[in-house]
């Protein structure tokens, strides 16, 4: 088995439940370079919130932040897709309506809040640390690459049903238990991924990724090596190629990178 590039989503997949990045990972980490791997960190989470998680490593790795709608590598971006604020309106007239949600217009600069839910906020501010709360998303001026929508009882139960009827014109996208996701219809982690593959000449057949959500599965069909969780979602364990040994409270990305790649 020959890997160059290996991505990994960050909640639920490299990430414990505490939002810490296991010890285990940097000592893994040193193993990928010394075998020339490269390594991206994929996530719905904007980049500044990435930047942080991997401060150490900054330099050395690639980010697909907000779903892949921003790619970045040693500071220079790669690709970059954002959506045009008017046309997005409808949905954010749509979320007026729907109980028990906070929603962010997630642009380059900051995340963009309107809630008084201060358990939201708080909730939101875990994945997008570059926040700002608003009281009226018109006064907002930033290249928006996402809409997300925190949901406090449940993104598939609450918010997706309502929100689905976007899905002709948007990429929507069910990605965390409390979590949903609005981008341009062609932003998805898969087409990050191909772009980190066309830099670097790597192939899918060299290519390892992990994921436990919907939102990470466009990027498993890009990998012959792609690994869903033991706690992921039932539907992406059975698009996925392989499960992994453990979840990610118990440092399953790391174990399972060292196991393949030794």
């Amino acid at each position: 088995m020959m890997i160059k590039l290996i991505v990994s989503d960050i909640d639920g997949t490299l990430v414990n439940k505490f939002k810490e990045i296991p010890p285990l990972f940097w000592e893994v980490f040193k193993l990928i370079q010394q075998k020339d791997i490269r390594f991206c960190a994929a996530s719905g989470r904007q980049i500044q919130s990435l930047e942080q998680l991997f401060a150490p490593i900054q330099q050395q790795i690639a980010f697909a932040s907000d779903n892949g709608a921003l790619v970045k590598y040693q500071d220079k971006v790669l690709h970059e897709n954002s959506i045009e604020k008017t046309l997005l309106k409808p949905i954010l007239e749509t979320c007026e309506s729907i109980e028990g949600i906070a929603v962010a217009l997630c642009g380059k600069r900051k995340a963009y809040v309107k809630t008084e839910n201060i358990r939201l906020y708080e909730e939101i501010y875990l994945h997008y640390p570059a926040i700002e709360h608003v009281t009226d998303f018109n006064m907002v001026d930033d290249d928006i690459l996402k809409v997300t929508v925190c949901d406090e009882k449940g993104s598939q139960q609450n918010s997706y049903p309502k929100l689905k009827i976007y899905e002709c014109d948007f990429k929507v996208v069910i990605s965390g238990d409390m979590w949903l996701d609005i981008t341009a219809k062609e932003v998805n982690k898969g087409v990050a991924v191909s772009i980190l593959q066309k830099m670097w000449g790597i192939l899918p057949e060299e290519t390892l990724v992990f994921g436990d959500q919907m939102n990470d599965v466009e990027m498993m069909a890009q990998a012959k090596f792609s690994y869903a969780m033991k706690n992921a979602h039932e539907e992406v364990k059975k698009i996925a190629s392989f499960i992994t040994d453990y979840d990610n409270n118990d440092s399953g990305v790391p174990w399972k990178i060292l196991e393949l790649i030794s």
